[in-house]
């Protein structure tokens, strides 16, 4: 029987956790400054801000529009002068249909448009561009208490509770696989949600916390990302003191604490 504690038989393996540092990235006040001092102008665009100039904004989602519509083989082009308003091409593209017209190319008005932001697409460190999200999210909880002689001291050694729920959970995706595998492979967490205190519907509080995960082999990207630890280390966010009251209080107690303020 081995006497190796729960600790020292836990699966070895790389762990990054890491979340998102925004989900839109922004162009630089300046360089749309510059941009549209350039368009006013009517000079030649400097090379860096050329690809901030869309020239036509409608051509996925014309296309788009149309295909849902039942009209996904009209022939499309797009026009400097002559073409239509995109609120007409549905109703022109209805009445080809109904004449039996199939040759005739259906051109819409060219509009232009500057990008002011990037959505990120970089979802979960170690992926692909446009890559999905793995699946569901996990949502581990704790259910934490409601009375404590310290509050403080009580939540942590809650959440230090909840800390080892993830980390069996995590430990689970390796303790079949073999040793030599687990060398190059990489657990991924991207936080949704850190451990936080939620308060309870009478008087009290529990814990949770949301989270991604995935495995990745070889190499793992994390430059676009805000990493926490390469250890496997979840991130906890503690209350204030005043929160942490809050919570055991009865509504009755709070409506009074509003009252008398």
């Amino acid at each position: 029987m081995s006497h190796l504690s729960v600790e020292e038989q836990r699966p070895v393996y790389r762990h990054i956790v890491a979340q998102r540092k925004a989900l839109v990235q922004h162009v630089p006040t300046e360089d749309l400054r510059r941009l549209r001092q350039q368009m006013e102008a009517g000079v030649e665009i400097d090379e860096d801000l050329r690809h901030l100039v869309i020239h036509d904004t409608l051509h996925r989602s014309v296309r788009k529009a149309m295909k849902w519509a039942g009209h996904g083989d009209v022939k499309m082009e797009v026009s400097d002068g002559e073409g239509l308003s995109p609120g007409a091409i549905l109703a022109e593209a209805k009445k080809m249909d109904e004449r039996g017209d199939e040759e005739t190319v259906l051109k819409y008005q060219r509009q232009e448009g500057v990008v002011v932001s990037h959505i990120i697409k970089d979802h979960i460190p170690g992926g692909v561009e446009g890559e999905i999200m793995p699946g569901q999210s996990t949502l581990l909880g704790h259910p934490g208490f409601d009375t404590a002689p310290d509050a403080s001291a009580e939540y942590l050694r809650c959440a230090d509770a909840l800390l080892k729920q993830f980390e069996a959970h995590s430990d689970r995706q390796f303790m079949l696989m073999d040793k030599d595998l687990r060398k190059a492979c990489t657990l991924v967490t991207l936080v949704l949600t850190p451990i936080i205190a939620v308060p309870r519907a009478e008087v009290g509080l529990e814990l949770l916390c949301e989270f991604y995960q995935k495995t990745r082999f070889g190499y793992v990207d994390i430059d676009s990302f805000e990493v926490f630890s390469e250890t496997g280390e979840f991130p906890i966010d503690i209350p204030n003191d005043m929160d942490l009251a809050m919570m055991f209080k009865t509504v009755d107690e709070l409506g009074m604490a509003m009252t008398t303020r």
